[in-house]
């Protein structure tokens, strides 16, 4: 009971720091984009006097859960050390992004986005999988035995991946731009609004950082943090929570609408694979697949588009004396080069989700002995508070997307 008690107090205490931090996040932001960059930096102190004693309560926190007898337990163990995980992905870079841009800020400012790729990229991958397996070890682990896929197989996954994909997209755009849409509303000029999209696409960002820090190492890491390191640890109550932990935490840490819901399909999806075949390597080429064409094809076609538009992709200005005849003849042959690859990727996105329907059947969960009902173990992941304490540093995430663009349109 005393175990119990100081869990709660801790995980309690956990969720109220982080929603402190969520609105000093928020409002110092907004008060960035009404006042400039260099004000946000008064904030900084403000945020560190919160988050270290959040980290201290973390780690305390993640000491007292290191049983996984029961479902409740188990998955208190796993959430209070991604919580950590959580911490080291949000804080580290927000303060060192500060210190850069105390420190060079002409410099920093140039080279914004190649920056951030490179920072979230070794938060993901490096110091994320190092925390969270250091911290994952003392937990009991199941091995899942091994199978392999065929050619064939592993094209079908990958065409019902853009499927899913596609559905969880167009059931979060609706969302995400109804929360999104109060920017419409300010004063911006259509340099803003370009300026916006180019820093939303990372168009401007090299081509071979974008493609190795958005499409192949997420790829890699992101299935190590969200598939195996979590899986192996909780496999042993089900296959049901498995999935479902996997999927909801992997949705929820995209930390915007506009993302949550195909991260969700895809992260049930690629838990099912791993747990059928216990190889993490399928779920990579998954998952890279979709990552890699994104990040490469796309991008490219669209920064493309827009430097024959006029725009600067290095500011995100637009040249005042562009010709717009030349511009139109130069425009309309990479038009339609985009039309058909947007067509081609929509009818990929078409057949793979037929296929989902198709194949349906084929994706059955297994019951092991004493494996709880699926309600009683999602009611456990609901009303769980040390689940709520990962819950809330995603939930972070979601409101630092959204809020301080209301905050700011509200200031001004």
């Amino acid at each position: 009971m005393e175990n119990k008690a100081l869990r709660k107090g801790l995980s309690v205490t956990a969720i109220i720091l982080t929603v402190i931090l969520a609105l000093l996040l928020s409002f110092n932001n907004a008060n960035g984009l009404v006042y400039g960059d260099e004000v946000s930096l008064y904030g900084i102190p403000f945020i560190a006097a919160f988050a270290i004693p959040l980290l201290a309560v973390l780690i305390v926190l993640a000491r007292c859960c290191n049983s996984t007898d029961t479902v409740e337990e188990t998955m208190a163990a796993v959430a209070s050390r991604y919580a950590i995980w959580g911490w080291c992905f949000i804080f580290p870079i927000k303060f060192a992004s500060a210190a850069l841009d105390l420190i060079c800020p002409e410099f920093y400012n140039a080279h914004f986005t190649t920056i951030y790729l490179l920072m979230n990229s070794f938060n993901v991958s490096v110091l994320g999988c190092l925390v969270l397996g250091l911290s994952l070890k003392v937990l009991p682990s199941v091995k899942i035995e091994k199978k392999k896929l065929t050619f064939g197989q592993i094209m079908l996954l990958i065409m019902m991946v853009y499927g899913l994909g596609q559905v969880g997209s167009l059931m979060g755009m609706p969302i995400h731009t109804a929360l999104s849409s109060v920017t419409l509303f300010g004063d911006n000029s259509s340099e803003d609004a370009l300026s916006s999209l180019k820093d939303s696409l990372i168009i401007g960002s090299d081509t071979v950082i974008r493609i190795i820090t958005v499409g192949i190492m997420p790829a890699i890491f992101e299935e190590l943090l969200f598939r195996k390191f979590l899986i192996d640890r909780t496999l042993r109550h089900g296959e049901f929570i498995s999935c479902a932990m996997s999927g909801i935490m992997f949705g929820l840490w995209h930390g915007n609408f506009q993302q949550f819901f195909f991260a969700f399909f895809l992260g049930v999806l690629f838990a099912f694979v791993y747990i059928r075949t216990g190889r993490i390597i399928y779920t990579m080429i998954l998952h890279a697949s979709l990552n890699v064409v994104t990040s490469s094809i796309t991008v490219e076609l669209l920064a493309e588009l827009m430097k024959r538009m006029g725009m600067d992709m290095s500011n995100g200005t637009i040249n005042p004396n562009i010709d717009y005849d030349a511009m139109m003849k130069s425009v309309m042959p990479l038009l339609l080069v985009l039309l058909v690859w947007i067509i081609t990727l929509a009818g990929f996105q078409i057949a793979g989700f037929v296929m989902v329907i198709v194949k349906r059947k084929k994706f059955k969960l297994m019951p092991i002995v004493g494996e709880l009902p699926r309600k009683q173990i999602l009611r456990t992941m609901t009303h769980s508070v040390t689940m709520w304490v990962f819950f809330s540093l995603a939930l972070l995430l979601f409101v630092y997307t959204y809020l301080p663009d209301i905050l700011a349109f509200i200031f001004k």
